[in-house]
This record gives C-alpha cells, sequence and structure tokens, in this order.
C-alpha cells in the first residue's frame, strides 16, 4: 500500500516530503505552477515516487481531449509518472451525448500516445456508470482507472465506487480519499425540476459545489463498506489523500489507516 498527497506548486511538493508521502500526485489543475524539472530532481533526490493529474475544468466543462490533454502525456514520461490521470466526459450526467462523442473519437489518439511513451494513463471517475465505463475497457483494455471516491458520491445515495470496485477492479490504479455531502444534490435537483428543466450546465455547477474535498469525517460518505470491498478483492495500490487543505495530509493519513483497519 501506497499512501500520498499532492502538490500544483513547487513549494507543495517540499512541504510534502516533510510528511514523508509515499508518493505525490502532481496536479494540473486549478492554479497550478509546478517548474517541473526542478520537482522531478526534487523527487528523485528524495527518493519518492509521482503521479501526474493533467488539466480539468475546476467547473466541469468538457476538456478538449485532443488539443488540452494529450500535449501533456509525454510529460508524464519526462517525470517519471507512475500515472497521467485525467477526468473523462463520459458521463451522460454531466455531458451531452456531443461531449461524449468527441471524448471518445479523440481518446484513440491518447492511447496511442501514452503507449508510445510508455505512460499508464487512467480515467478518473466523475459520474461515471457501467455502460460507459464497459464501453471504454473494452474499446481501450489498457486504460486505467483512478477511482474517486469524493466524485462517487456526487448525486448518488450508494457511491458509486461500490459499482466500479464490483466491475472494474482490475483497471484500478488508484483510489482518491475525501468526504462530501454529496448525496444532498438529489434533493436539490428534484427541487428545481419542480419549477423548471434542469440543464447540464446547472447539474454541473451544483456538482462542483458539492465536490467539496472535505477532511474525512467531515462528510456523509460510508468509507468503511468501500475500503472493506477494496480489503475483499486484495487492493494494495495506491490511496491520494485529496482533502481541500494539503496541510491537513498527515491527520487524513492517520484516519485514513483507522478506517482502513476497521473495515
Amino acid at each position: 500500500m501506497q499512501i500520498g498527497t499532492f502538490a500544483r506548486d513547487n513549494e507543495q511538493i517540499d512541504w510534502a516530503l516533510q510528511h514523508d508521502p509515499d508518493f505525490i500526485d502532481l496536479r494540473m489543475d486549478l492554479n497550478y505552477s509546478i517548474a517541473f524539472e526542478k520537482a522531478k530532481d526534487t523527487l528523485s533526490e528524495a527518493g519518492i515516487s509521482c503521479t501526474l493529474h493533467l488539466p480539468s475544468d475546476p467547473e466541469w466543462k468538457p476538456m478538449d481531449l485532443a488539443a488540452g490533454i494529450v500535449p501533456y502525456i509525454d510529460l508524464g514520461a519526462e517525470i517519471n509518472a507512475e500515472l497521467v490521470s485525467f477526468h473523462s466526459t463520459l458521463s451522460t450526467l454531466f455531458y451531452r451525448d456531443e461531449d461524449i462523442d468527441t471524448f471518445l473519437e479523440a481518446l484513440p489518439l491518447a492511447s496511442m500516445t501514452a503507449k508510445n511513451s510508455n505512460v499508464v494513463i487512467g480515467v478518473e471517475t466523475l459520474g461515471l456508470y457501467y455502460t460507459e465505463l464497459t464501453l471504454l475497457f473494452d474499446e481501450h483494455p489498457g486504460m486505467k482507472l483512478a477511482l474517486d471516491i469524493g466524485h462517487g458520491q456526487i448525486m448518488a445515495t450508494r457511491n458509486r465506487a461500490l459499482g466500479h470496485i464490483d466491475s472494474f477492479f482490475d483497471h484500478i490504479e488508484m483510489v482518491i480519499v475525501h468526504d462530501n455531502n454529496g448525496q444532498e444534490m438529489i434533493q436539490d435537483i428534484l427541487k428545481a425540476r419542480e419549477k423548471r428543466e434542469v440543464s447540464i450546465e446547472e447539474t454541473r455547477e451544483l456538482a462542483r459545489r458539492y465536490d467539496t474535498h472535505l477532511p474525512i469525517g467531515e462528510g456523509s460518505i460510508d468509507f468503511e463498506s468501500i475500503f472493506r470491498e477494496l480489503k475483499e478483492r486484495g487492493y494494495d495500490g495506491k490511496f491520494l489523500m485529496m482533502c481541500a487543505d494539503q496541510k491537513k495530509f498527515p491527520m487524513e493519513r492517520e484516519k485514513f489507516m483507522k478506517l482502513w483497519m476497521e473495515a
């Protein structure tokens, strides 16, 4: 098992290394400012591995895979990232059919780029269902899954991570851990629909608000049941602590280990 934290700039990398993570997820989302050559040297000197999260829109707007993500895949190879992950638009909850089609059309280019660069790439879960992921893995069996437990609770009474573990366990390369109250979004959507038609744009905006990246235990996610499923299947890979406040990593790691041992 490896327990890691994240960084969006080189100062955060330096801070993280003081707290002995097993790996650091270098994130190109939000306001990042990473000098990657320096980051690579710093991590190499410390003997710490990294993963890389490619660009994504903070409001969950669809990214142009060919123009906004594929050009950065080679960066994963340059910094020796063990996994390069990115958001997909394969969710009918948050994206239109044309967004999904555009993503699927560009995905072979991403797969080919990763293969040529000897990079492991994975899709971070974001409101994805069985049919969508089955389609993805049937066409791209080498694709991996960054299982985001927090995203699994957005607009869901039963965390989607449980279904993903059951159906796609062999593809899971990393588990992302953070809390929220995402199941409450269902009531917000139902109330809004009593008055008007709710657009996909409104749904995405609500999802963004509920994606609060709270510390473990400050939301309502049932981590115990998810961890139990992972343990029963023998998962022993990466866990990324993704509470919005990076400085809470030591406490999050401690809470995670307690829950993992009890599951």
